[in-house]
């Protein structure tokens, strides 16, 4: 069995055993997907559901937080399941304010149109955050952020909490952010109206999965019900089921506020694994590491069951959701500024083509690096705003495996020899280490060995691409490694008598980050033999 067989499989029994669901319960998550083709095949009763007149109202502190109805797009050949929310009583949605210098405070729905909550500084920076599915508002991950946003501006941050409405069944759960989207549009239009500024340009709302589609909906409430507009919105890894090949106002979308800016860390098909939306939504969509498998989330479950102090149930959640949850930890990492690390992203057609090192550079503008996250915006703004904002920024960048996920990108460019001695010898089969030296003399600063090229190096040939590591300003010298990997019995690199090792003429190396660039060369034109590095210089350069 494959892996993504096993995480689908895996993603089913976890919705089993977190959500207590049945195969024969047609609200269930697996339901949705097991009836997807019965129900677009019968053409008749695939059309009646999309003709329904019902509709659903809610009231509650003598106000309408709107009707709700199934129609097209709710219910369509791609959301062919789909339900009311659940009474405002039983999702019971709770908002907590955190400001500087003061304990959180309630705020309460009674109280809306009615009066500010507070210690709330209304013309400050006003910050939503909310969960996902099967999650609450007392998640550690959103009280990082609050607390980071706060150490970085006097703000105002509102934790959306709808535990009680995001429970299983799934389906469930995504209709009950229409609700609670709507419920938190009345609460911003309030402040709005009682503020007289009847702007919400400072409004920033930020939701992981299911939570990012909720900001949406926020987002199209304000517009058509108080002619309001958000400021921004942060999707973290947009949930996928049942938002796949759907449109505003069924999803997120950068119609949703003035700036979107959408985080993929899980986008691969839910039949494959994968969580998260594949399709760009907002202004600028970021694809770190490809958007889908995310360095550092490829251990086995067993390893993940022993890092949850031996418990199943976290363990497998943290093996499932390890992709789709590094959206919100790039995120938080984002926030904070840091000097040492700047965090770009480049602009390319496709992942494949950004790591072979075909968009490398920023321009001379730097329009194609936007900075990742939480400060990209400023950038996007300044190259883009008067441009046509129908189509996405495409963004790419690459992580570590662990925190501080950021890391500096290096274009390495390898000249294998050509050289008599190389081509009596022959190509060989492995992969060369990189690392980065501040002097000459490798005495200095220097990056953590990365992995470039693997497979068979033939002489003569060039090979390219993108790796990153830690910075290493004022670069002046590459430390390679070159590590045999193959079959004693590859007729390509069987040899009887010589030890494998490997000739290079030349390698470039650029860095992204730091504008800089080197060329070093191996003493003598000396052979790397396997596991032992040698430091390379731009004066050896001089000796070929």
């Amino acid at each position: 069995m494959d892996k993504n067989t096993g995480v689908f499989l895996l993603s089913i029994s976890l919705f089993l055993v977190i959500g207590r669901i049945v195969q024969a319960d047609e609200n269930s998550y697996n339901f949705y997907y097991m009836q997807i083709g019965q129900a677009t095949q019968n053409k008749d009763l695939f059309k009646r559901s999309l003709e329904t007149n019902a509709s659903k109202c809610y009231h509650k502190y003598d106000r309408n937080f709107g009707c709700f109805d199934l129609n097209y797009p709710w219910t369509s050949e791609h959301r062919p399941v789909s339900t009311f929310p659940e009474e405002i009583d039983k999702i019971e949605p709770q908002y907590l304010l955190h400001t500087r210098g003061n304990n959180p405070v309630q705020m309460h729905l009674s109280d809306v149109g009615k009066k500010l909550p507070p210690n709330l500084k209304p013309k400050n920076p006003i910050y939503l955050i909310t969960h996902g599915y099967i999650e609450s508002g007392s998640i550690s991950w959103i009280h990082n952020i609050a607390r980071v946003l706060l150490s970085q501006e006097d703000c105002n941050v509102i934790i959306i909490d709808w535990q009680k409405g995001s429970g299983p069944p799934f389906t469930q759960a995504v209709a009950n952010i229409r609700l609670v989207g709507a419920i938190t549009a009345h609460l911003l239009a309030s402040i709005a109206n009682q503020t007289g500024t009847q702007k919400l340009d400072h409004v920033h709302a930020i939701g992981h999965s299911l939570g990012a589609h909720m900001c949406g909906y926020i987002g199209y409430t304000l517009q058509e019900k108080f002619n309001l507009t958000m400021g921004r919105i942060s999707g973290l890894d947009p949930a996928e089921p049942h938002f796949a090949k759907a449109g505003p106002p069924v999803r997120l979308d950068r119609t949703a506020a003035k700036y979107v800016d959408v985080i993929h860390t899980d986008a691969s098909q839910f039949i494959r694994g994968g969580l998260g939306i594949v399709e760009s939504i907002g202004h600028v969509d970021y694809y770190p590491n490809g958007g889908t498998d995310q360095p550092g989330c490829t251990s086995g479950l067993a390893q993940y069951i022993r890092d949850a102090n031996g418990s199943f149930f976290n363990g497998m959640k943290k093996y499932l959701g390890c992709n789709h949850i590094r959206s919100h930890e790039f995120y938080l990492e984002s926030i904070t500024s840091n000097p040492q690390c700047k965090f770009l992203t480049v602009s390319c057609p496709s992942f494949q083509d950004f790591t072979l090192g075909r968009c490398f550079g920023c321009g001379k503008s730097k329009e194609n690096c936007i900075p990742f996250g939480f400060h990209g915006r400023k950038h996007y703004e300044k190259h883009f705003a008067t441009r046509s904002k129908q189509t996405s920024r495409i963004q790419y960048l690459i992580t570590g495996e662990n925190k501080p996920f950021c890391k500096h990108h290096y274009r390495i460019v390898v000249q294998v020899s050509n050289s008599n001695v190389s081509k009596i010898h022959g190509g060989e089969v492995g992969q060369l280490y990189f690392t980065m030296h501040s002097t000459s003399n490798g005495r200095g600063r220097k990056s953590t060995p990365v992995g470039f090229v693997s497979g068979f190096h033939e002489p003569g040939s060039l090979y390219m691409g993108v790796v990153a590591t830690d910075s290493v300003p004022h670069l002046r010298a590459v430390e390679i490694e070159w590590r045999f990997n193959s079959s004693l019995f590859n007729p390509l690199t069987w040899r009887l008598w010589t030890q494998p090792q490997i000739y290079l003429k030349k390698i470039t190396v650029e860095s992204l980050e730091n504008e800089e660039s080197v060329t070093v060369c191996p003493k003598w034109q000396k052979a790397l033999v396997n596991g032992v590095p040698q430091l390379m210089i731009p004066s050896y350069c001089k000796m070929s």
